[in-house]
């Protein structure tokens, strides 16, 4: 009970502003601040769109480089885009669009720096075969050392490549990425949805299925909603319209009206089916009557998935196995009903879920033992949203949940230890050997990485 009241007050206090916030325009100037602890101090954290959920980007004291402005296309060729770190996907792939082209993946949060993306881990509904991470389609990266030198790393050396992808920017300041591209592929996407009892039969054929998956869990409607994406090379193009409406409808339009609701109707046995009804009501609107077909490049180009101090909901994500999904999202279930009648609180919006397949193209890599399902808990409500966090860690220590040092909030240093185990023991050393003096390293990470 005394940790859990601890996690709450470390959740909810507030963190120390940065002592100094630099924008540099060149690797020169990224240089010159981490050549200069005395003007610059420690910790140096940089930052692109702020899509982060937990404090990882906290720098109490210190110094925030925001690569916001470093934010150009510097080269395209046949099948890479080289870019700066402050680009975000969303202007990436529109740009490529133009051409024709499109990033590999359908990445969520297509607000996110390309920096980020590539630093961070990220989710996405995973056609079979394709590796889940944004950052595992990165050729070149040309990076400043905590000590102001700089290095490459590229698919030469691909045990360094594997290490600084996903490395949440204690290894050194990325300035410079070079990504795979390819031209326009179009999938068809088959929309349906079934009860928790008939999920668990079916989630088994999910977890290697080739197509991608994404579903929308609401436990309190014992409905899941489920968006299956296959590979095709003769349906019609998709209709941007359709992308861009489902982009605002459930990522805008629905949180938003959520939160008009709880105006209206604070009582909350009142309130909360109402917003299932609504919830469900968007759903299957999207997916009965507008996407039959897409593109990355569609999806990519959405303007609402605004993450981390931009969105205008709270969430947490936690990874799980995919071998034993099915009786975790019905385990997933009893978790919310029973802390809504403990406590009140539950969340107002569907939680949603993304298969990522088997990838070990980064050390610190969700998925690098096995294929998994993320589960993203989303609120626009903020009172009894902390307790719900602990009772989700709670949750993810007793049903081997791996989380996210960039989206999960709550994650103590033992859930990280037994989630990543001796990879994470062997980036430890790593990043103890390329920042002895901890220029890097935050408060934040310290718990999971001093």
């Amino acid at each position: 009970m005394q940790a859990a009241k601890n996690l709450k007050s470390t959740l909810t206090s507030n963190s120390v502003a940065p002592a100094q916030i630099v924008r540099p325009s060149s690797p020169s100037e990224i240089a010159a601040v981490l050549r200069n602890p005395r003007i610059f101090p420690s910790p140096v954290r940089p930052m692109g769109f702020g899509s982060s959920t937990t404090r990882c980007l906290s720098a109490p004291g210190g110094t925030l480089v925001d690569l916001s402005g470093m934010n150009r296309v510097l080269r395209l060729d046949k099948d890479t885009v080289t870019v700066q770190p402050g680009i975000t996907v969303r202007e990436l792939a529109a740009m490529l669009e133009a051409e024709g082209l499109e990033l590999y993946g359908g990445f969520d949060l297509a607000n996110r720096s390309v920096g980020g993306a590539v630093c961070a881990a990220g989710l996405e509904a995973t056609i079979g075969g394709n590796p889940s991470q944004f950052a595992a389609h990165v050729t070149s990266l040309k990076v400043v050392a905590p000590d102001g030198k700089r290095f490459i790393v590229n698919e030469a050396d691909k045990a360094s490549l594997q290490l600084m992808r996903l490395s949440y920017g204690l290894l050194g300041i990325v300035y410079e990425i070079t990504l795979k591209i390819r031209p326009v592929q179009m999938f068809t996407v088959q929309s349906a949805r079934v009860g928790f009892k008939d999920f668990a039969k079916l989630a088994p054929r999910l977890s290697f299925a080739t197509s991608g998956t994404k579903l929308y869990l609401m436990p309190f409607k014992d409905r899941i909603f489920l968006e299956l994406r296959r590979p095709s090379t003769d349906c019609i193009p998709g209709r941007k319209l359709a992308w861009r409406f489902k982009d605002w409808a459930c990522y805008s339009a629905l949180p938003s009206a959520l939160r008009s609701l709880a105006k209206v109707v604070p009582i909350r046995r009142v309130r909360y089916p109402l917003s299932d009804t609504l919830s469900q009501a968007t759903q299957s609107l999207i997916g009965q009557s507008f996407l039959r077909t897409g593109s990355n490049s569609l999806e990519q180009t959405g303007r609402f998935k605004h993450p981390g101090s931009k969105a205008n909901f709270s969430n947490c994500t936690w990874a799980f196995p995919a071998t034993s999904f099915g009786n975790i999202a019905g385990t997933y279930r009893d978790l919310c009903l029973q802390h809504y009648e403990r406590t009140g609180f539950r969340c107002d919006m569907p939680a949603i879920v993304f298969r990522l397949n088997q990838d070990r193209r980064a050390l610190l890599e969700p998925a690098f033992d096995g294929p998994m399902f993320t589960i993203s808990s989303l609120s626009t409500q903020q009172d009894g949203w902390d307790d719900f966090v602990v009772d989700l860690a709670e949750f993810a220590a007793a049903n081997g949940g791996v989380p996210f040092f960039n989206q999960t909030p709550g994650a103590t240093s033992e859930l990280a230890i037994s989630g990543y185990g001796k990879r994470l023991a062997a980036f430890r050393k790593s990043r103890r050997r390329l920042d002895a003096s901890d220029r890097l390293l935050n408060h934040f990470f310290a718990s999971y990485m001093g």
